[in-house]
């Protein structure tokens, strides 16, 4: 079994378990150093300036050894007013109310039989107006002899006949094993018996460590599904591995463009935007410049133009312009200075060929005095 540690709760409840078994002796330095309670499961909890011995659930201390005993749950409700110090297990009003509460049991019982009062919760309730006063409630477990033969009903007549007359105790009621068990509320529930058992609530499992909680993910938690397990305030949660988002009851891919734990990193997205968005532009830059450019490739000067013949013009057109002269000699021909033309095409197609748009063309004549210009 597991041991009942002393721990805090939240600003109006705390949580301690120091017995009252062993007489409270004031010292200084560590009070559980080296430890007073020897080797048989009993731990030793630290008070200001002194130390208590602690056995697990259903033992009491006694002569240095942890013995099963019968349990006796129930809560008490204080006639005084304690500052929050009291949550404070090492504070001297906690040592107070400790020191009081065991003499007010011994007291109201007197029995060979009664072994040990446990205190397990102090929970102080606050009013809620500023002239009313806390009230602190105190759940113990008073255990006896295992072979007893009291009951719930004979302890409950005892007390209440003992806070009648007690000026520190106003009122008592019994409790549930549950009450003084306490299970992870946050992840089991308690099955009431004089030994109860913390069942795991649903996707929760139990480690070996831990019989009060369930500090682990259930089997269906699993990488195979694309999830992990991890505690989150104590509390074990599943979650979708990195890149994954759940939808429904599975762990899915992140959507092109999102990435991280539960897909909330967009980074990727943005470049995706933004690296089109500028490849928009380099195409559109790259489209325009080459339009420009064949553009200016079929653009001409206007002087050029007029020294060219529409493509079109008609094969047998009479009038002929050139751009060179012709050039005549006498080689092969009955002027002897006659030399055909190298400019002059071959081709019966002359339309093929560059005319201009001169009106003046001029030959060489065949003249042996020289050169004689002739208009056509």
């Amino acid at each position: 079994m597991s041991l009942l540690f002393p721990s805090s709760g939240d600003t109006s409840t705390t949580t301690v378990t120091p017995p009252a078994t062993t007489t409270i002796k004031p010292t200084t330095g560590d009070p559980c150093n080296p430890n007073p309670c020897g080797e048989n499961f009993a731990k030793c909890i630290a008070l200001h300036h002194s130390h208590v011995c602690q056995c697990p659930y259903g033992f009491y201390y006694s002569n240095s050894t942890c013995q099963a005993g019968k349990i006796f749950p129930g809560t008490v409700t204080l006639k005084q007013v304690y500052s929050k110090d009291i949550e404070d297990v090492n504070s001297t009003v906690y040592l107070e109310m400790f020191q009081n509460i065991t003499n007010f049991f011994k007291d109201a019982f007197n029995l060979t039989d009664f072994k040990q009062t446990v205190i397990v919760e102090v929970n102080v309730t606050t009013g809620y107006a500023r002239s009313e006063n806390s009230v602190v409630n105190v759940t113990v477990m008073n255990i006896f002899a295992e072979n007893t033969n009291e009951t719930n009903a004979t302890v409950a007549g005892k007390i209440k006949t003992a806070a009648n007359k007690s000026s520190y105790v106003d009122q008592y009621s019994s409790t549930t094993y549950c009450a003084v068990f306490q299970c992870d509320t946050r992840t089991t529930d308690c099955q009431e018996s004089m030994f109860p058992q913390c069942t795991c609530k649903s996707n929760f499992s139990k480690t070996d460590w831990d019989d009060r909680s369930c500090s682990d993910c259930n089997s269906d938690c699993s990488a195979q599904d694309n999830e992990y397990c991890a505690r989150e305030g104590g509390v074990p949660q599943c979650h979708c591995m990195i890149n994954f988002k759940r939808e429904g009851e599975k762990c899915v891919s992140c959507p092109v463009g999102y990435s991280g734990q539960n897909c909330e990193n967009n980074s990727e997205l943005i470049l995706i935007i933004v690296g089109t968005i500028f490849g928009a532009i380099i195409l559109s830059l790259v489209v325009a410049v080459s339009i420009v450019s064949v553009r200016a490739k079929r653009s001409q000067d206007p002087e050029k133009k007029s020294l060219i013949k529409p493509k079109y013009s008609s094969p047998d057109t009479s009038s002929e312009t050139r751009i060179f002269p012709r050039v005549q000699t006498t080689s092969g021909h009955a002027n002897p200075g006659y030399q055909p033309n190298p400019y002059e095409a071959h081709s019966s197609n002359r339309s093929h060929f560059l005319d201009g748009d001169y009106d003046d063309v001029y030959e060489i004549s065949r003249e042996p005095e020289g050169f004689r210009m002739q208009r056509r």
